[in-house]
């Protein structure tokens, strides 16, 4: 290994953070770590949304590597760690991960699948970790249940979708703005898309292709727009999880809808989970789900990739909302 490499660092800014790519000492592994030499990373929108927020005005603001997941192989072991070896083939979360290298509690590794290319595992970890914390820990969707995904297109739009089918929910609807991307939602596994771009418009779509009753789980990626709406095709005793809030924060609630329907509004975030809290979110989904990835029956949707030194674009193009599924940066194509 290197003494130094190149890394993504969000530096605080006067509008928000910017990405600069910078020569930074190469990580060594803790006991209980390992370094993992990066091919692919994944692009997340919570990354910008954070970033807009790290202003150099801001007393605690300093520059911070950037990334949150990837997938590469093992380059060295740490004291302690054991099930693993140089070589292996790994993808996880972890912070710092648009760098050529990534210190790695092994908790965090998941094996990927025999023969999967890099940009398609990097694809994996955050969004699908996410979605089965969302849908399966929080909301504790079960077979039968009726689950709408809000931003289906989205990363973790697109892994929440293949999940809620895969456990059994029925029906499982997906909500977009735009049409053009409902035939690859259906692919993925709804059994209804809804068309949002007009509020209140498609409340009735959502009842009429429930019979009535209104979905049990909304895995929520809109947000505030879309709060008053939601609450309106919630059925009795229905689960709401607030996953992002990409259009919005704020929203108009009807808390005697909420309270006569015995609904929850569960919000999840991974900002302030502790490292443990973290770790076994990504221990659960591996638990549960690795398997079914591994065999196809739960696929990455990779939108398309770009160069490490591309950040920016990669961006650029995830603002477009022109994508379904992930934004993948490749560090290292491994060859």
């Amino acid at each position: 290994m290197t003494q130094t490499m190149k890394a993504w660092f969000a530096v605080p800014g006067p509008e928000g953070a910017v990405f600069e790519l910078r020569e930074s000492p190469a990580p060594s592994p803790a006991a209980g770590q390992v370094i993992v030499a990066v091919h692919a990373a994944g692009t997340n929108r919570g990354e910008l949304i954070r970033g807009a927020q790290l202003r150099s005005g801001n007393a605690p603001a300093s520059p911070a590597r950037a990334g949150g997941e990837f997938a590469g192989e093992i380059a060295a072991l740490g004291d302690g760690v054991s099930g693993w070896k140089p070589g292996d083939r790994v993808m996880g979360r972890a912070a710092g991960s648009y760098a050529q290298y990534v210190a790695v509690p092994q908790r965090a590794l998941m094996r990927i699948p025999g023969g999967m290319p890099w940009a398609e595992a990097a694809a994996i970890p955050n969004v699908f970790v996410t979605a089965h914390d969302a849908l399966v820990t929080n909301a504790a969707a079960a077979p039968g249940e009726s689950v709408m995904v809000t931003a289906g297109p989205s990363g973790v739009g697109t892994a929440a979708i293949q999940i809620a089918r895969y456990i059994g929910a029925n029906p499982v609807l997906a909500t977009t703005r735009t049409p053009t991307k409902a035939a690859a939602l259906r692919a993925l596994g709804a059994h209804e898309v809804v068309d949002t771009r007009e509020a209140g418009k498609w409340v009735d779509g959502v009842l009429r292709a429930t019979s009535g009753r209104g979905v049990d789980v909304i895995i929520d990626h809109v947000g505030g727009p879309m709060l008053a709406d939601n609450i309106q095709v919630l059925a009795l005793k229905a689960r709401l999880v607030s996953v992002g809030r990409n259009a919005g924060r704020v929203g108009d609630c009807d808390l005697d809808e909420v309270a006569r329907k015995r609904a929850r509004i569960i919000g999840v975030t991974f900002r302030t989970r502790t490292p443990e809290e973290s770790l076994a979110c990504s221990e659960r989904f591996a638990a549960h789900l690795l398997e079914a990835v591994a065999k196809g029956a739960l696929k990455p949707v990779l939108d398309r990739t770009f160069p490490f030194e591309r950040l920016a674009d990669a961006h650029k193009y995830m603002l477009s909302d022109a994508q379904t599924g992930k934004i993948v940066l490749m560090v290292d194509d491994g060859g």
